[in-house]
């Protein structure tokens, strides 16, 4: 073979160059997407999600905000002990556990593929640190820790969707008897967060309120009104279908029920009104928004012998458990 010219080596050199180069840009994507395939099915017969990709492969580190000045980072399961151990009694039959586990899991990992920060409080999910677990149960932390730790471990990278997306399992403490649809609350439908019939038994709570107290709250003038114009000023003008206030009158205004619940701190919206001498009585069924998982009509039927699947996919209806890890 002649030697090649003087002239001509840069430009080999430059073609070699593009050459490796495009092996980089085209080879490694390929082999990522063969060592990791997106699709498939598991040895224990869950569909395996088409994943987006956003956390990675694998087990996704959470990072919590604690408090202004706290910011805590783990990993996904071990994050979730945490949450159990502030969300349910870690006395709850075992299925109870994982189906709180997989709802706790599906709810963060929603959350942290939209880019939304996790807290460590009821706005996001209650998360208990170690010291405060040994604080809140004492010589259990370890029995109760153990219990709730087998709980993830039989669930680990467990997740719920709806036609391959993770959704929104939102859960909350009691619904009363019946959950609410989700578009009843945040105003949107969710086709998996329909009302459904819970197997818990309805709970009242009596908050009461003193006039100057609404007054300060609603912006109204109670104390100053009859009797019969009191009624007038504070009262529900439309429920939903499971019986809770979808809008209240304040004064001449109209506010959602979700807003009057929050501005007095109820628990929830399914409130009624009952005027006395000198105070509002209001009578509340259940405790949350009442959207996805009761809690406690979940702890009901593992008692009654369901699986946490059975669990699950009674409160997110037309759901798949996925194994994302």
């Amino acid at each position: 073979m002649p030697p090649i010219p003087n002239r001509l080596k840069p430009f080999l050199w430059g073609g070699l160059a593009f050459f490796l180069i495009l092996i980089m840009i085209l080879g490694i994507p390929w082999m990522v997407l063969n060592l990791h395939p997106q699709q498939g099915s598991t040895e224990d017969g869950e569909e395996e999600m088409p994943m987006r990709r956003s956390l990675g492969p694998g087990e996704p580190m959470v990072t919590i905000h604690v408090s202004a000045d706290e910011i805590v980072t783990l990993p996904m399961e071990e994050y979730l002990i945490g949450v159990i151990a502030g969300e349910i009694s870690p006395r709850n039959d075992m299925e109870a556990l994982k189906a709180m586990a997989v709802a706790a899991r599906t709810f963060s990992w929603d959350r942290m593929e939209r880019g939304i920060d996790l807290c460590a409080t009821v706005h996001c999910q209650v998360w208990l640190s170690p010291e405060q677990r040994l604080e809140r149960w004492g010589d259990q932390t370890a029995e109760y820790t153990a219990r709730i730790a087998s709980a993830v471990d039989a669930t680990t990278g467990q997740l719920i969707t709806y036609e391959g997306h993770v959704i929104q399992a939102t859960y909350h403490g009691s619904c009363g008897g019946h959950t609410e649809e989700a578009k009843n609350v945040w105003g949107w439908d969710i086709p998996y967060l329909q009302s459904v019939a819970c197997i818990e038994e309805p709970s009242t709570r009596e908050q009461r309120f003193t006039y100057d107290e609404l007054d300060s709250r609603l912006g109204t003038s109670l104390a100053t009104m009859s009797p019969h114009n009191r009624t007038e000023a504070i009262s529900v003008l439309a429920t939903t279908n499971t019986g809770r206030a979808q809008s209240i009158r304040i004064g001449n205004e109209e506010i959602a029920g979700t807003n009057f619940r929050s501005i007095l701190g109820l628990s929830s919206t399914n409130v009624e009104l009952d005027w006395q001498d000198n105070e509002l009585l209001i009578k509340t069924v259940g405790n949350g928004h009442a959207v996805g998982m009761c809690q406690t009509g979940a702890a009901l039927m593992a008692q009654e012998g369901h699986s946490y699947q059975e669990i699950l996919q009674h409160y997110y209806q037309n759901t798949t458990i996925t194994k994302a890890y």
